[in-house]
């Protein structure tokens, strides 16, 4: 399988107004200023607790970041002086601000709203602790800022194994995931997968919100999955353990034959066990798929079956030319 041409997004920035839009009810947000600025840019998926900032060091002030305001912030700020708090603040706001997220309902000074809205610098408000509102905004721009691509293949939950079958078209890649559906799997996405890198090192299929469930059938149409096998026959998100890829088989290619040489594809730089099966008539390709599933299952348990009967065999070779 070669990934090498694969197209790679890496979203260089995402605007305020969806970070409002997807947390509204999550961190139960609300607008307390600075609206006009709700389209302003986010660029890292990093956060940043200006206390330092606030004190006047802005020397490694980390300005690009959303910046979020504790019960820490907002008292030392009621400390000062009108006139510090002004001078300190108009530094701060000397550079660019995405936004504020303010934590436990607190109320900051009337100088620092109307500067935020001359600004058009937005702040949010939230009913949750600091911790939970740094916690939950990291992993919420985590996700945003992940690398993604999309493949031609099909993905399914296989024995609680991500599976992403891929192969030439006419292959048989849906109606293999159509006979693991019918045998109790779930179908993840077919024809369109969404390939997604979380943390670095995890890579998870997610279906086209547009294409959702359905499932084009040669000779049959277009079926939709969720509606004929039920909702418990689909998901939307599974991470991918194994990539399988289907081939018409070959008289003159190398297929494995003991499992005990591992190969590994890389997709969006994370290294994912791989398996080439060739197809020919009479191979039930869906059982091959659950035994592929089911035999990595084992490895991720430490029981390596091609490892451990070779040497079984091994042994029985060395006591034979002892005795």
């Amino acid at each position: 399988m070669d990934t090498h041409d694969l197209p790679v997004n890496r979203k260089k920035s995402i605007a305020v107004a969806r970070l409002l839009d997807q947390m509204t009810a999550e961190l139960d947000l609300e607008v307390l200023g600075g609206f006009q600025g709700i389209g302003r840019p986010v660029y890292t998926p990093d956060i940043n607790r200006p206390g330092l900032a606030l004190s006047g060091y802005l020397e490694y002030f980390a300005n690009d970041r959303i910046q979020v305001l504790g019960n820490t912030e907002i008292h030392f700020m009621e400390r000062l002086t009108a006139a510090q708090l002004m001078k300190r603040l108009a530094n701060m706001f000397s550079f660019e601000i995405p936004a504020f997220v303010l934590s436990r309902r607190l109320t900051p000074q009337n100088i620092f709203l109307d500067l935020c809205n001359r600004s058009g610098v937005p702040v949010l408000r939230s009913s949750f602790s600091t911790d939970e509102v740094i916690t939950r905004v990291i992993l919420f721009l985590n996700e945003e800022f992940s690398p993604e691509t999309v493949i031609h293949g099909t993905a399914v939950d296989c024995y609680g194994v991500g599976c992403l079958i891929t192969g030439n078209p006419g292959i048989g890649k849906s109606e293999t995931a159509l006979e693991l559906v019918e045998r109790g799997h779930r179908l993840v996405a077919d024809d369109i997968v969404s390939i997604k890198c979380v943390r670095s090192d995890r890579l998870y299929a997610e279906y086209n919100s547009i294409i959702e469930h359905h499932m084009e059938i040669r000779g049959v149409g277009i079926v939709d999955i969720k509606s004929v096998y039920g909702v418990g026959h689909v998901r939307n998100t599974k991470r991918i353990g194994l990539v399988v890829e289907l081939e018409e088989w070959r008289k003159d290619a190398h297929y494995d034959r003991t499992g005990l040489m591992e190969e590994f594809v890389e997709i969006l730089g994370v290294k994912v066990p791989y398996l080439r099966i060739p197809v020919r008539p009479g191979r039930n390709i869906a059982i091959i798929v659950e035994v592929a599933a089911l035999n990595h299952r084992l490895k991720e348990l430490g029981l390596n079956t091609a490892k451990m009967l070779n040497e079984r065999l091994m042994n029985v070779m060395r006591e034979g030319r002892q005795g």
